[in-house]
């Protein structure tokens, strides 16, 4: 049996945290996957650049301006706090170390914050 994955929802798609193959993937289309890399720094976490018609990251800055309508940020928490097995397997760390007071804590679903897109000089 495989390990529980935390859910993101974002804009109602459930997304599935993996940190031990770094990807965010939506729960029913599986092939659908945010790779961490593409992850910014955002106080404790991170955020990103979400198109709501692709349920994906912006492909270009062009695409943005032209429908700036169809964006906006998702913040998510440190991936830390939504999956530390993965991240414990990924960089070969035992998990105690990592998660001393134990996996209970971890969400099962949380619901990612979303902060809308705005682009100077537009109105």
């Amino acid at each position: 049996m495989g390990r529980k994955l935390t859910r993101v929802n974002i804009k109602g798609t459930l997304f599935e945290v993996d940190a031990f193959k770094e990807v965010l993937r939506q729960k029913d289309q599986p092939n659908n996957r945010i790779a961490f890399q593409l992850f910014e720094p955002e106080g404790d976490g991170y955020r990103l650049l979400y198109d709501m018609e692709t349920r994906n990251v912006a492909k270009s800055k062009k695409e943005v301006l032209a429908s700036p309508e169809r964006y906006c940020w998702v913040l998510l928490p440190a991936l830390m706090e939504l999956d530390p097995e993965g991240i414990a397997r990924h960089y070969d760390i035992p998990l105690e170390i990592l998660c001393p007071e134990g996996t209970a804590h971890i969400p099962e679903e949380i619901t990612a914050e979303i902060r809308p897109l705005t682009i100077k000089g537009k109105h």
